[in-house]
Protein backbone atom coordinates (compact mmCIF):
# COMPACT_ATOMS: atom_id res chain seq x y z
CA UNK A 1 0.00 0.00 0.00
CA UNK A 2 1.37 3.33 -1.08
CA UNK A 3 1.79 6.00 1.79
CA UNK A 4 -0.07 9.26 0.51
CA UNK A 5 1.31 12.47 3.08
CA UNK A 6 -2.19 13.81 3.13
CA UNK A 7 -4.26 10.92 4.05
CA UNK A 8 -1.14 8.70 6.11
CA UNK A 9 -1.45 4.82 6.48
CA UNK A 10 -1.10 3.10 9.37
CA UNK A 11 -0.76 -0.87 8.89
CA UNK A 12 -2.99 -0.52 5.93
CA UNK A 13 -5.81 1.58 7.56
CA UNK A 14 -6.07 5.33 5.78
CA UNK A 15 -6.18 7.84 8.16
CA UNK A 16 -6.94 11.92 7.86
CA UNK A 17 -3.64 13.90 8.53
CA UNK A 18 -3.90 17.56 9.44
CA UNK A 19 -7.55 18.71 7.65
CA UNK A 20 -9.11 20.27 10.56
CA UNK A 21 -10.48 23.66 9.39
CA UNK A 22 -11.16 26.78 10.96
CA UNK A 23 -15.07 28.27 11.69
CA UNK A 24 -13.96 30.73 8.93
CA UNK A 25 -13.41 29.01 5.67
CA UNK A 26 -10.70 30.80 3.10
CA UNK A 27 -10.80 30.07 -0.79
CA UNK A 28 -9.86 26.37 -1.40
CA UNK A 29 -9.84 25.41 2.58
CA UNK A 30 -12.41 22.48 3.98
CA UNK A 31 -15.54 23.39 5.78
CA UNK A 32 -16.26 20.86 8.59
CA UNK A 33 -19.13 19.61 7.09
CA UNK A 34 -16.85 18.83 3.68
CA UNK A 35 -14.23 17.42 6.60
CA UNK A 36 -16.86 15.29 7.85
CA UNK A 37 -17.66 13.64 4.23
CA UNK A 38 -14.09 13.20 3.60
CA UNK A 39 -13.71 10.93 6.80
CA UNK A 40 -16.90 9.03 5.98
CA UNK A 41 -15.34 8.55 1.92
CA UNK A 42 -11.93 7.44 3.90
CA UNK A 43 -13.84 4.67 5.87
CA UNK A 44 -15.51 3.61 2.76
CA UNK A 45 -11.83 3.48 1.26
CA UNK A 46 -10.71 0.86 4.02
CA UNK A 47 -13.81 -1.19 3.31
CA UNK A 48 -13.12 -1.23 -0.37
CA UNK A 49 -9.79 -2.24 -0.06
CA UNK A 50 -10.41 -5.31 2.38
CA UNK A 51 -12.50 -6.57 -0.63
CA UNK A 52 -10.47 -5.10 -3.48
CA UNK A 53 -7.33 -3.16 -4.49
CA UNK A 54 -9.61 0.81 -4.97
CA UNK A 55 -6.88 2.16 -7.56
CA UNK A 56 -6.09 -1.07 -9.73
CA UNK A 57 -3.61 -1.06 -12.89
CA UNK A 58 -6.02 -0.77 -15.63
CA UNK A 59 -9.43 -2.09 -17.19
CA UNK A 60 -9.45 -3.16 -20.46
CA UNK A 61 -12.58 -1.56 -21.88
CA UNK A 62 -14.41 -2.63 -25.53
CA UNK A 63 -16.22 0.70 -26.02
CA UNK A 64 -15.60 4.20 -25.52
CA UNK A 65 -19.19 5.61 -23.27
CA UNK A 66 -20.38 7.54 -26.44
CA UNK A 67 -20.21 4.25 -28.23
CA UNK A 68 -21.87 2.19 -26.07
CA UNK A 69 -24.39 4.30 -25.67
CA UNK A 70 -24.98 4.12 -29.39
CA UNK A 71 -25.27 0.64 -29.98
CA UNK A 72 -28.77 -1.59 -30.57
CA UNK A 73 -30.48 -2.85 -27.48
CA UNK A 74 -29.42 -6.71 -27.24
CA UNK A 75 -25.39 -5.83 -27.63
CA UNK A 76 -23.93 -7.95 -24.74
CA UNK A 77 -20.06 -8.32 -23.92
CA UNK A 78 -20.48 -4.38 -23.62
CA UNK A 79 -17.38 -3.18 -21.26
CA UNK A 80 -17.24 0.35 -20.23
CA UNK A 81 -15.87 2.80 -17.92
CA UNK A 82 -16.15 5.95 -16.30
CA UNK A 83 -17.07 8.00 -13.21
CA UNK A 84 -19.83 7.75 -11.34
CA UNK A 85 -22.12 11.20 -11.51
CA UNK A 86 -25.47 10.25 -9.93
CA UNK A 87 -26.39 7.30 -8.01
CA UNK A 88 -29.73 5.61 -6.64
CA UNK A 89 -29.30 2.45 -4.59
CA UNK A 90 -32.44 0.87 -3.73
CA UNK A 91 -33.30 -2.54 -2.32
CA UNK A 92 -32.58 -5.00 -5.50
CA UNK A 93 -32.09 -2.60 -8.17
CA UNK A 94 -30.00 0.26 -8.31
CA UNK A 95 -29.23 2.68 -10.86
CA UNK A 96 -26.03 5.20 -11.49
CA UNK A 97 -24.72 7.18 -14.79
CA UNK A 98 -21.31 7.14 -15.53
CA UNK A 99 -19.48 9.97 -17.79
CA UNK A 100 -16.69 10.63 -19.58
CA UNK A 101 -15.31 13.75 -21.41
CA UNK A 102 -17.76 12.46 -24.62
CA UNK A 103 -20.24 11.28 -23.30
CA UNK A 104 -22.24 10.13 -20.65
CA UNK A 105 -24.76 6.31 -20.07
CA UNK A 106 -27.25 4.87 -17.53
CA UNK A 107 -26.38 1.73 -15.70
CA UNK A 108 -28.72 -0.55 -14.20
CA UNK A 109 -27.06 -2.64 -11.18
CA UNK A 110 -29.55 -5.71 -10.04
CA UNK A 111 -28.65 -8.07 -6.99
CA UNK A 112 -30.05 -11.01 -8.78
CA UNK A 113 -27.81 -10.48 -11.72
CA UNK A 114 -24.41 -9.31 -10.40
CA UNK A 115 -25.18 -11.58 -6.86
CA UNK A 116 -25.47 -10.76 -3.69
CA UNK A 117 -21.92 -9.63 -2.43
CA UNK A 118 -21.76 -7.95 -5.33
CA UNK A 119 -24.66 -6.08 -4.48
CA UNK A 120 -23.76 -5.20 -1.12
CA UNK A 121 -20.13 -4.06 -1.50
CA UNK A 122 -21.42 -1.68 -4.44
CA UNK A 123 -24.09 -0.36 -1.99
CA UNK A 124 -21.26 -0.27 0.78
CA UNK A 125 -18.70 1.30 -1.12
CA UNK A 126 -19.57 3.00 -4.07
CA UNK A 127 -20.41 6.83 -4.35
CA UNK A 128 -20.56 9.74 -6.55
CA UNK A 129 -17.20 10.69 -8.32
CA UNK A 130 -15.75 7.27 -7.87
CA UNK A 131 -14.97 5.28 -10.86
CA UNK A 132 -16.04 2.63 -12.24
CA UNK A 133 -16.20 -0.78 -14.88
CA UNK A 134 -19.15 -1.90 -15.95
CA UNK A 135 -19.80 -5.35 -18.07
CA UNK A 136 -23.19 -6.19 -19.63
CA UNK A 137 -26.10 -6.21 -22.09
CA UNK A 138 -27.05 -2.67 -23.61
CA UNK A 139 -31.00 -2.06 -23.08
CA UNK A 140 -33.30 0.50 -23.03
CA UNK A 141 -35.47 1.76 -20.28
CA UNK A 142 -39.29 2.40 -20.08
CA UNK A 143 -38.60 5.86 -20.09
CA UNK A 144 -36.34 5.72 -23.40
CA UNK A 145 -33.28 5.89 -21.82
CA UNK A 146 -30.20 3.59 -22.93
CA UNK A 147 -28.77 1.51 -19.98
CA UNK A 148 -26.04 -1.11 -19.42
CA UNK A 149 -28.04 -3.81 -17.57
CA UNK A 150 -24.80 -4.54 -15.61
CA UNK A 151 -23.48 -8.13 -15.24
CA UNK A 152 -20.30 -7.33 -13.08
CA UNK A 153 -19.20 -4.43 -12.21
CA UNK A 154 -14.85 -3.80 -10.94
CA UNK A 155 -14.26 -0.75 -8.21
CA UNK A 156 -11.62 1.51 -10.56
CA UNK A 157 -10.67 4.66 -8.13
CA UNK A 158 -12.23 6.25 -4.86
CA UNK A 159 -13.11 9.82 -4.73
CA UNK A 160 -12.17 11.15 -1.31
CA UNK A 161 -13.62 14.68 -2.03
CA UNK A 162 -17.16 15.26 -2.55
CA UNK A 163 -17.78 16.66 -5.94
CA UNK A 164 -20.12 19.95 -6.37
CA UNK A 165 -23.83 19.51 -5.90
CA UNK A 166 -24.77 18.85 -9.75
CA UNK A 167 -28.03 21.21 -9.28
CA UNK A 168 -25.78 24.13 -8.31
CA UNK A 169 -22.56 23.68 -9.79
CA UNK A 170 -19.47 26.07 -9.59
CA UNK A 171 -20.92 29.15 -9.75
CA UNK A 172 -17.24 31.07 -9.05
CA UNK A 173 -15.33 31.53 -12.08
CA UNK A 174 -12.40 31.61 -10.21
CA UNK A 175 -12.78 28.03 -9.35
CA UNK A 176 -13.58 27.14 -12.70
CA UNK A 177 -9.96 28.43 -13.62
CA UNK A 178 -8.59 27.09 -10.80
CA UNK A 179 -9.65 23.72 -10.38
CA UNK A 180 -10.51 23.01 -14.24
CA UNK A 181 -10.63 19.38 -13.37
CA UNK A 182 -14.31 20.41 -11.45
CA UNK A 183 -15.01 22.59 -14.16
CA UNK A 184 -15.13 19.61 -16.85
CA UNK A 185 -16.55 17.16 -14.26
CA UNK A 186 -19.67 18.95 -13.57
CA UNK A 187 -20.32 21.58 -16.58
CA UNK A 188 -21.31 20.20 -19.79
CA UNK A 189 -20.60 23.15 -21.19
CA UNK A 190 -17.26 23.42 -20.60
CA UNK A 191 -16.79 20.41 -21.82
CA UNK A 192 -18.24 21.06 -25.03
CA UNK A 193 -16.64 24.11 -25.60
CA UNK A 194 -12.80 22.50 -25.27
CA UNK A 195 -14.09 19.29 -27.37
CA UNK A 196 -15.12 22.19 -29.93
CA UNK A 197 -12.04 23.98 -29.75
CA UNK A 198 -9.70 20.73 -30.15
CA UNK A 199 -11.45 19.96 -32.89
CA UNK A 200 -11.28 23.51 -34.41
CA UNK A 201 -7.23 23.10 -34.05
CA UNK A 202 -7.65 19.66 -35.57
CA UNK A 203 -9.54 20.95 -38.75
CA UNK A 204 -7.67 24.03 -39.34
CA UNK A 205 -4.54 21.14 -39.10
CA UNK A 206 -5.98 18.87 -42.04
CA UNK A 207 -6.82 22.34 -43.80
CA UNK A 208 -3.73 23.28 -43.63
CA UNK A 209 -1.77 19.77 -44.71
CA UNK A 210 -4.38 19.31 -47.63
CA UNK A 211 -3.13 22.58 -48.83
CA UNK A 212 0.34 21.32 -48.81
CA UNK A 213 1.65 23.15 -45.50
CA UNK A 214 3.89 21.66 -43.54
CA UNK A 215 4.20 21.98 -39.51
CA UNK A 216 7.49 22.92 -38.03
CA UNK A 217 8.77 23.39 -35.04
CA UNK A 218 10.42 26.77 -33.32
CA UNK A 219 12.86 27.57 -30.42
CA UNK A 220 11.03 28.29 -27.40
CA UNK A 221 13.92 29.96 -25.82
CA UNK A 222 16.01 32.56 -27.73
CA UNK A 223 18.72 34.74 -27.05
CA UNK A 224 17.01 37.89 -28.02
CA UNK A 225 13.27 38.73 -28.74
CA UNK A 226 11.95 38.46 -32.16
CA UNK A 227 8.68 38.37 -34.36
CA UNK A 228 6.87 41.09 -32.93
CA UNK A 229 6.66 44.27 -30.92
CA UNK A 230 5.53 43.41 -27.68
CA UNK A 231 7.56 42.71 -23.77
CA UNK A 232 9.34 39.38 -23.62
CA UNK A 233 9.87 37.65 -20.42
CA UNK A 234 13.34 36.92 -19.50
CA UNK A 235 14.90 33.93 -17.84
CA UNK A 236 18.38 32.89 -17.20
CA UNK A 237 20.34 30.26 -19.11
CA UNK A 238 22.38 27.87 -16.42
CA UNK A 239 24.50 26.08 -18.75
CA UNK A 240 25.60 29.23 -21.13
CA UNK A 241 24.98 31.90 -18.69
CA UNK A 242 23.44 34.11 -20.51
CA UNK A 243 20.09 36.17 -20.67
CA UNK A 244 17.62 34.24 -22.46
CA UNK A 245 13.77 35.08 -23.88
CA UNK A 246 10.75 33.40 -23.85
CA UNK A 247 9.73 33.38 -27.42
CA UNK A 248 6.72 36.23 -28.29
CA UNK A 249 6.03 35.01 -31.84
CA UNK A 250 7.86 32.34 -33.98
CA UNK A 251 7.50 34.54 -37.02
CA UNK A 252 11.40 35.40 -37.57
CA UNK A 253 12.22 31.11 -37.42
CA UNK A 254 9.52 30.26 -39.59
CA UNK A 255 10.60 32.73 -42.57
CA UNK A 256 14.13 31.17 -41.76
CA UNK A 257 13.02 28.40 -42.80
CA UNK A 258 11.47 29.63 -46.20
CA UNK A 259 15.08 31.04 -47.08
CA UNK A 260 16.11 27.42 -46.48
CA UNK A 261 13.77 26.50 -49.26
CA UNK A 262 10.13 25.21 -47.26
CA UNK A 263 7.35 26.82 -49.38
CA UNK A 264 4.78 26.69 -47.01
CA UNK A 265 4.91 26.40 -43.37
CA UNK A 266 3.03 26.50 -39.86
CA UNK A 267 3.16 26.42 -36.44
CA UNK A 268 0.94 26.43 -33.36
CA UNK A 269 3.52 27.76 -31.42
CA UNK A 270 2.86 28.95 -27.49
CA UNK A 271 3.68 32.43 -27.86
CA UNK A 272 4.81 34.21 -24.33
CA UNK A 273 4.33 38.30 -23.72
CA UNK A 274 5.40 40.04 -20.19
CA UNK A 275 2.43 42.65 -20.78
CA UNK A 276 -0.96 43.51 -18.96
CA UNK A 277 -4.08 41.26 -18.86
CA UNK A 278 -7.74 41.47 -19.44
CA UNK A 279 -11.05 39.76 -20.60
CA UNK A 280 -9.12 39.68 -24.04
CA UNK A 281 -5.52 39.07 -23.31
CA UNK A 282 -3.10 36.75 -21.58
CA UNK A 283 0.61 36.56 -21.02
CA UNK A 284 1.06 32.69 -22.76
CA UNK A 285 -1.31 31.59 -25.34
CA UNK A 286 -1.87 29.92 -28.62
CA UNK A 287 -0.44 31.69 -31.83
CA UNK A 288 -1.24 30.00 -35.25
CA UNK A 289 1.19 31.09 -38.05
CA UNK A 290 1.69 30.74 -41.43
CA UNK A 291 4.19 31.53 -44.63
CA UNK A 292 3.33 30.53 -47.90
CA UNK A 293 6.36 31.52 -50.53
CA UNK A 294 5.18 33.69 -53.85
CA UNK A 295 2.07 35.22 -52.15
CA UNK A 296 0.90 38.28 -51.27
CA UNK A 297 -1.28 39.34 -48.52
CA UNK A 298 -3.95 39.46 -51.03
CA UNK A 299 -3.68 36.08 -52.07
CA UNK A 300 -3.71 34.92 -48.01
CA UNK A 301 -6.97 37.61 -47.38
CA UNK A 302 -8.71 34.91 -50.02
CA UNK A 303 -6.79 31.51 -48.64
CA UNK A 304 -7.86 32.21 -44.73
CA UNK A 305 -11.44 33.71 -45.96
CA UNK A 306 -11.54 30.19 -47.35
CA UNK A 307 -9.80 27.98 -44.63
CA UNK A 308 -12.32 30.00 -41.81
CA UNK A 309 -15.86 29.12 -43.81
CA UNK A 310 -14.82 26.33 -44.57
CA UNK A 311 -13.78 24.69 -41.32
CA UNK A 312 -16.54 26.94 -39.10
CA UNK A 313 -19.21 25.25 -41.24
CA UNK A 314 -17.78 22.25 -40.62
CA UNK A 315 -17.70 22.46 -36.81
CA UNK A 316 -21.22 24.39 -36.58
CA UNK A 317 -22.95 22.85 -39.23
CA UNK A 318 -23.46 26.38 -40.65
CA UNK A 319 -21.39 29.28 -41.78
CA UNK A 320 -23.85 31.47 -39.38
CA UNK A 321 -22.79 31.58 -36.16
CA UNK A 322 -24.22 33.67 -33.63
CA UNK A 323 -22.34 35.43 -31.07
CA UNK A 324 -24.27 36.99 -28.21
CA UNK A 325 -27.04 37.99 -30.31
CA UNK A 326 -24.72 38.96 -33.23
CA UNK A 327 -25.29 37.18 -36.25
CA UNK A 328 -21.70 36.10 -37.82
CA UNK A 329 -21.99 35.20 -41.25
CA UNK A 330 -18.50 33.11 -42.72
CA UNK A 331 -20.06 32.43 -46.32
CA UNK A 332 -21.43 36.40 -46.86
CA UNK A 333 -19.00 39.30 -47.88
CA UNK A 334 -16.10 40.28 -46.02
CA UNK A 335 -15.81 44.17 -46.12
CA UNK A 336 -12.29 45.34 -46.84
CA UNK A 337 -12.00 49.28 -45.34
CA UNK A 338 -8.30 50.71 -45.01
CA UNK A 339 -7.19 52.60 -41.28
CA UNK A 340 -7.70 55.99 -43.13
CA UNK A 341 -11.17 55.74 -44.30
CA UNK A 342 -12.08 53.58 -40.41
CA UNK A 343 -10.67 55.99 -38.19
CA UNK A 344 -11.96 58.81 -40.00
CA UNK A 345 -15.55 57.62 -40.29
CA UNK A 346 -15.68 56.70 -36.95
CA UNK A 347 -13.99 60.10 -34.99
CA UNK A 348 -13.50 62.27 -38.04
CA UNK A 349 -9.30 62.55 -37.77
CA UNK A 350 -7.50 62.19 -41.02
CA UNK A 351 -4.69 60.33 -40.07
CA UNK A 352 -2.79 61.08 -43.23
CA UNK A 353 -2.96 64.97 -42.18
CA UNK A 354 -0.77 64.33 -39.29
CA UNK A 355 2.96 63.30 -40.54
CA UNK A 356 3.97 63.53 -36.58
CA UNK A 357 3.25 61.36 -33.51
CA UNK A 358 3.19 64.95 -31.79
CA UNK A 359 1.01 66.36 -34.19
CA UNK A 360 -1.45 63.26 -34.19
CA UNK A 361 -1.73 63.04 -30.13
CA UNK A 362 -2.25 66.92 -30.06
CA UNK A 363 -4.83 66.48 -32.20
CA UNK A 364 -6.16 63.36 -30.56
CA UNK A 365 -5.96 64.93 -26.62
CA UNK A 366 -8.12 68.22 -28.60
CA UNK A 367 -10.77 66.01 -28.85
CA UNK A 368 -11.07 64.63 -25.86
CA UNK A 369 -10.46 61.13 -26.73
CA UNK A 370 -9.31 58.91 -24.20
CA UNK A 371 -6.32 55.99 -25.75
CA UNK A 372 -5.60 53.56 -23.12
CA UNK A 373 -1.69 52.65 -23.20
CA UNK A 374 0.37 51.26 -20.74
CA UNK A 375 3.28 53.22 -20.88
CA UNK A 376 2.88 57.14 -21.93
CA UNK A 377 1.54 57.98 -24.66
CA UNK A 378 4.18 60.73 -25.30
CA UNK A 379 6.78 58.19 -25.96
CA UNK A 380 5.26 56.18 -28.22
CA UNK A 381 5.55 56.19 -32.65
CA UNK A 382 3.06 57.43 -34.90
CA UNK A 383 1.98 54.20 -35.76
CA UNK A 384 1.33 53.14 -32.12
CA UNK A 385 -0.93 56.20 -31.82
CA UNK A 386 -2.67 55.38 -34.80
CA UNK A 387 -3.14 51.66 -33.60
CA UNK A 388 -4.72 52.82 -30.09
CA UNK A 389 -6.86 55.30 -31.58
CA UNK A 390 -8.25 52.67 -33.96
CA UNK A 391 -8.58 50.27 -30.94
CA UNK A 392 -10.66 52.72 -28.93
CA UNK A 393 -13.27 54.38 -31.82
CA UNK A 394 -13.35 51.89 -34.45
CA UNK A 395 -12.34 48.23 -33.17
CA UNK A 396 -15.66 47.05 -31.21
CA UNK A 397 -17.75 48.48 -34.26
CA UNK A 398 -16.93 46.02 -36.60
CA UNK A 399 -18.75 42.86 -35.89
CA UNK A 400 -18.96 41.11 -39.35
CA UNK A 401 -15.63 39.80 -40.31
CA UNK A 402 -13.84 42.49 -41.95
CA UNK A 403 -10.46 43.03 -43.83
CA UNK A 404 -8.50 46.21 -42.10
CA UNK A 405 -5.51 47.20 -44.61
CA UNK A 406 -3.16 50.00 -44.92
CA UNK A 407 -1.49 49.81 -41.74
CA UNK A 408 1.03 52.52 -41.61
CA UNK A 409 4.79 51.04 -41.87
CA UNK A 410 5.91 52.09 -38.15
CA UNK A 411 2.81 49.93 -37.09
CA UNK A 412 4.41 47.10 -39.09
CA UNK A 413 8.33 46.62 -38.92
CA UNK A 414 8.47 43.66 -40.72
CA UNK A 415 5.65 44.04 -43.14
CA UNK A 416 6.55 44.99 -46.89
CA UNK A 417 5.73 48.66 -47.84
CA UNK A 418 3.17 49.23 -50.61
CA UNK A 419 4.62 49.87 -53.96
CA UNK A 420 2.20 53.15 -54.65
CA UNK A 421 2.03 54.23 -50.98
CA UNK A 422 5.20 53.52 -49.58
CA UNK A 423 4.16 54.87 -46.31
CA UNK A 424 1.39 52.09 -46.08
CA UNK A 425 2.47 48.32 -45.42
CA UNK A 426 0.80 45.37 -47.88
CA UNK A 427 -0.93 44.19 -44.55
CA UNK A 428 -4.34 43.35 -43.54
CA UNK A 429 -6.02 43.02 -39.99
CA UNK A 430 -9.57 40.29 -39.61
CA UNK A 431 -12.01 41.89 -37.53
CA UNK A 432 -14.81 39.43 -36.11
CA UNK A 433 -17.03 40.94 -33.36
CA UNK A 434 -15.02 43.80 -31.98
CA UNK A 435 -11.85 41.29 -31.86
CA UNK A 436 -8.50 41.16 -33.91
CA UNK A 437 -8.85 37.79 -35.21
CA UNK A 438 -6.05 37.10 -37.42
CA UNK A 439 -3.14 40.07 -37.95
CA UNK A 440 -1.16 39.40 -42.09
CA UNK A 441 1.11 40.68 -44.36
CA UNK A 442 3.11 40.88 -47.15
CA UNK A 443 6.66 40.09 -45.75
CA UNK A 444 9.54 42.45 -46.30
CA UNK A 445 11.91 40.93 -47.92
CA UNK A 446 14.84 43.57 -48.23
CA UNK A 447 17.25 43.04 -46.31
CA UNK A 448 18.79 46.41 -46.22
CA UNK A 449 15.23 48.33 -46.26
CA UNK A 450 14.52 45.25 -43.14
CA UNK A 451 17.98 46.61 -41.47
CA UNK A 452 16.82 50.25 -41.39
CA UNK A 453 13.54 49.14 -39.73
CA UNK A 454 14.83 47.52 -37.28
CA UNK A 455 16.84 50.39 -36.37
CA UNK A 456 14.09 53.03 -36.18
CA UNK A 457 12.54 50.27 -33.54
CA UNK A 458 15.65 50.52 -31.34
CA UNK A 459 15.97 54.15 -31.70
CA UNK A 460 12.09 54.06 -30.48
CA UNK A 461 13.11 51.31 -27.93
CA UNK A 462 15.91 53.74 -26.22
CA UNK A 463 13.26 56.65 -26.11
CA UNK A 464 10.80 54.76 -24.08
CA UNK A 465 8.38 52.62 -25.98
CA UNK A 466 8.62 49.35 -24.18
CA UNK A 467 7.02 47.04 -26.87
CA UNK A 468 9.97 48.13 -29.86
CA UNK A 469 11.47 45.63 -31.57
CA UNK A 470 15.12 45.39 -30.86
CA UNK A 471 17.71 44.05 -34.01
CA UNK A 472 18.14 40.64 -34.94
CA UNK A 473 21.40 40.78 -36.77
CA UNK A 474 20.60 37.07 -37.49
CA UNK A 475 17.46 37.17 -39.05
CA UNK A 476 18.94 40.01 -41.50
CA UNK A 477 21.85 37.76 -42.24
CA UNK A 478 19.47 34.63 -43.37
CA UNK A 479 17.66 37.59 -45.63
CA UNK A 480 20.79 38.35 -46.81
CA UNK A 481 20.63 34.65 -48.62
CA UNK A 482 17.72 35.81 -50.37
CA UNK A 483 14.01 35.64 -49.73
CA UNK A 484 11.33 34.82 -52.40
CA UNK A 485 8.21 36.89 -51.83
CA UNK A 486 6.14 35.53 -49.17
CA UNK A 487 3.22 36.26 -47.30
CA UNK A 488 2.71 35.47 -43.24
CA UNK A 489 -0.64 35.27 -40.80
CA UNK A 490 -1.10 34.80 -37.26
CA UNK A 491 -4.17 34.06 -35.81
CA UNK A 492 -4.80 33.47 -31.54
CA UNK A 493 -6.52 30.30 -31.11
CA UNK A 494 -7.27 31.48 -27.40
CA UNK A 495 -9.19 34.79 -28.88
CA UNK A 496 -10.36 33.16 -32.09
CA UNK A 497 -12.58 30.70 -29.64
CA UNK A 498 -13.28 33.16 -27.24
CA UNK A 499 -15.01 35.40 -30.14
CA UNK A 500 -16.69 31.96 -31.97
CA UNK A 501 -18.16 31.00 -28.77
CA UNK A 502 -18.63 34.57 -27.08
CA UNK A 503 -17.17 34.14 -23.48
CA UNK A 504 -16.52 36.86 -21.84
CA UNK A 505 -13.19 35.85 -20.92
CA UNK A 506 -10.18 34.54 -22.42
CA UNK A 507 -9.05 32.10 -19.37
CA UNK A 508 -12.53 30.42 -20.60
CA UNK A 509 -11.15 29.36 -23.92
CA UNK A 510 -7.88 28.00 -22.06
CA UNK A 511 -8.07 24.89 -20.18
CA UNK A 512 -5.48 25.73 -17.15
CA UNK A 513 -5.05 29.46 -17.19
CA UNK A 514 -2.61 30.76 -15.25
CA UNK A 515 -3.35 32.30 -11.39
CA UNK A 516 -1.90 34.22 -8.84
CA UNK A 517 -1.35 31.61 -6.09
CA UNK A 518 -3.85 32.37 -3.18
CA UNK A 519 -3.93 30.12 0.06
CA UNK A 520 -5.37 26.77 -0.30
CA UNK A 521 -6.03 25.55 -4.13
Amino acid sequence: MIYNPVLGNRGGIFVLKNLTCPIKKKKGMMTMSENSLMEARLTKLNYVSNVTNPYPERFEKTHEICKAAALQDGETGIRTAGRIMSIRKMGKLSFLTIADIAGKIQVAVKRDIIGESEYEFFKKGFDIGDFLGVEGEIFTTQAGEKTIRASKIIFLGKSLRPLPEKFHGINDSEICYRQRYLDLCMSDETKTRFLKKFQFIKEIRRYLEDNDYIEIETPVLIDHPSGATARPFTAHHNALDMEVYLRIAPETYLKRAIVGGFTKVFEFARCFRNEGMDATHLQDFTMLEGYCAYYNYRDNMKFLQEMLTSVVTKIWGTAEVTVNGNIIDFAGTWEIVTFRELIMRDCGIDIDIYKTAEELLDKIQMQNIDIASASDPHSLGRGNLIDLLYKKVSRPKLIAPTFLVEHPTDLSPLARANDEKPGISDRFQLIINGAEIINAYSELVNPREQRERLIEQARCKASGDEEAMVMDEDYVTAMEYGMPPISGWGMGIDRVFQVLTGTDNIRDSIMFPLMKPSNGV
